[in-house]
């Protein structure tokens, strides 16, 4: 079996249900990997909020201890050694980045979208759209119900700096996990259809080095609805896109990148990946 691509794993997690798919996948990723698993716990406070209101400031401080204590009693029934880490903060998702890059993390697993809140329809949380934008790593976004994928992986390749990245990382996944991946590209039209296939045959090559049951598909059409499409008809249960610098603006149902349609669209984990 190939080596694990990643190194170094970090759940970022609150403990809720919103959580669970996210906790879940890291502790089957850690146990097959044979790796202990970092956790990140961020808590929203600040100096002024401990200081004025001392009684619930050790409320929260409890809430945390048992959220703790509930992951390690789940850790030790995966059979998986944890390492966790509070991180006290006006903003989630700065404690997270910054943990991640305090441990030189490679990859982070969060979950996909938290509690609705005043943007009820968002498709990826605005957190978690912030830890995707301001990260320098990977980061695997898990839904409630997902689980390890199991079946098939299916990677979005187009023409920017992350298509080779993202082909080289779902190469690695799929032939670590003994899976069949597809790399999909996407022409907006016939003419310009040539370019796409000669670039998708590149990035190919880059895939099959690592994964021989690497195929290419390249489609005319919209990109989003099109890897929809054919994830839903190949069974894929792990997506993998390339981050761009303008994925993370928090967006309302059917707007947004492509990147957050499609994670937003499919109940299956969506890897981002580093250009």
């Amino acid at each position: 079996m190939n080596q694990h691509p990643y190194k170094q794993i970090l759940l970022a997690t609150e403990h809720t249900d919103f959580d669970s798919g996210a906790e879940r996948l890291a502790f089957d990723m850690a146990k097959q990997c044979g790796m202990p698993l970092r956790v990140i716990i961020p808590v929203l406070s600040n100096p002024e909020f401990e200081s004025s209101a001392p009684e619930l400031a050790q409320k929260a401080d409890e809430a945390v201890a048992s959220k703790i204590a509930a992951l390690e009693a789940l850790a030790a029934q995966a059979e998986v050694k944890l390492d966790v880490r509070v991180r006290h903060g006006a903003q989630a998702n700065e404690e997270i980045v910054d943990e991640a890059h305090a441990t030189e993390t490679d990859l982070i697993i969060v979950r996909r979208r938290g509690q609705p809140g005043f943007l009820a329809n968002l498709l990826v949380g605005e957190m978690v759209s912030k830890v995707i934008r301001d990260a320098k790593c990977d980061v695997l976004m898990v839904p409630r119900m997902a689980t390890f994928w199991q079946r098939h992986i299916l990677a979005a390749v187009g023409e920017g700096s992350a298509a080779v990245n993202v082909a080289e990382m779902a190469g690695a996944i799929a032939g670590r996990c003994g899976l069949p991946l597809t790399l999909l590209s996407v022409a907006s039209n016939t003419q310009a259809l040539e370019v796409t296939q000669r670039l998708n045959t590149l990035k190919l090559a880059r895939a099959r080095a690592l994964c021989p049951q690497a195929h290419g598909q390249v489609l005319i059409g919209n990109p989003v609805e099109q890897m929809i499409a054919v994830a839903q008809e190949s069974g894929a249960d792990l997506l993998i896109v390339g981050k761009h610098r303008h994925n993370f603006i928090p967006f309302i149902s059917g707007q947004g990148t492509t990147m957050q349609r499609i994670a937003g669209a499919l109940a299956v984990p969506t890897l981002v990946v580093q250009h």
